[in-house]
């Protein structure tokens, strides 16, 4: 990533929109009301600062909320973005073609539509309306096929024992019951088959010290909030919740076998550390990212489970 590259994602972080998220513990429940609220207002297009004005469902803007993401990833997970798939280390986009895969929170359709074109027989859910409906355009200009299907993740309309893969990034930790979306995942899996599914990680360098020391202690907020309410207020949602390893592979006891990896992106996992003294390894680009891969694979903020049924 170059030098001009680093200024633009590093101001869309320290200018980041600020949120209200309601921090929840690995088995609390809620009715998804004021969650498909919050989500039907705020959809997934990661453009949180409005840097590219009012959403326009068109190839052009597809293109610039996926660059958004897409570029923040390459620190692990599509280091070769914009070639290649999006989140290609964490999905097994090679074993797709002809499988049954579900996605459970498409969002803006990005993952979808990856999947979709490498071949998948896919369907897409997701809680909002919304959603679905950018997805579907998506799609219809991308010349793509998939269901895509407005459903809770908690109660899937789906058949028992019906999906080779399940794919979910950052969606079920919003979920007003996590618990009982794991245990609907691992219904609708084929015997042998994989969910592969990132969750927000508490022992991260985001929760831990971002939250705790940069913004808690030196940003003086823990005189006022405890460290949930510091770490909701940058927290997109209406729930989330940040689990250790422990608690997922609980909540996921019913899966044979659960492989754990951790990513994060570009220019955020060093900031977590150091605050905005990251800005002092801006002329060394390599030497910040090498830096940064190192922290993200033990603490970065997105935990990924690999879970067998």
């Amino acid at each position: 990533m170059t030098t001009k590259q680093m200024d633009f994602f590093s101001s869309l972080f320290w200018r980041s929109m600020e949120f209200s998220a309601r921090l929840a513990g690995a088995r609390d429940s809620f009715d998804n009301v004021g969650n498909r609220g919050w989500w039907e207002k705020n959809p997934m297009l990661y453009d949180w600062n409005g840097v590219h004005g009012a959403p326009a469902l068109n190839a052009g803007y597809f293109e610039k909320i996926d660059r958004i993401f897409g570029e923040g990833h390459k620190l692990l997970n599509n280091p070769d973005w914009p070639r290649g798939d999006i989140l290609e280390r964490f999905i097994p986009y090679q074993e797709v073609a002809g499988k049954d895969v579900l996605e459970i929170g498409c969002g803006a359709g990005l993952v979808a539509s990856h999947l979709a074109r490498n071949g998948a027989r896919l369907v897409a859910v997701d809680i909002t309306a919304n959603a679905i409906g950018i997805t579907r355009e998506r799609f219809r200009l991308a010349g793509l096929k998939g269901a895509l299907m407005q459903m809770e993740g908690e109660s899937l309309a789906l058949k028992d024992s019906s999906f080779d893969f399940v794919v979910s990034w950052g969606v079920i930790h919003h979920s007003g019951d996590m618990a009982a979306i794991l245990r609907e995942i691992h219904r609708v899996l084929k015997p042998g088959g994989r969910a592969h599914i990132m969750v927000y990680n508490r022992r991260s360098l985001r929760y831990q010290v971002y939250c705790r020391f940069w913004l808690g202690v030196i940003g003086m907020r823990l005189v006022k909030n405890n460290i949930d309410e510091i770490a909701g207020s940058i927290t997109d949602g209406f729930i989330a919740r940040h689990l250790t390893k422990r608690e997922f592979r609980e909540l996921a006891s019913p899966f044979s076998r659960i492989d754990f990896s951790f990513s994060d992106e570009s220019i955020s996992t060093f900031t977590y550390l150091v605050g905005k003294f990251h800005k002092l390894l801006k002329p060394f680009p390599r030497l910040m990212a090498a830096l940064e891969r190192g922290l993200a694979r033990r603490w970065g903020w997105y935990m990924e489970g690999n879970a067998t049924k």
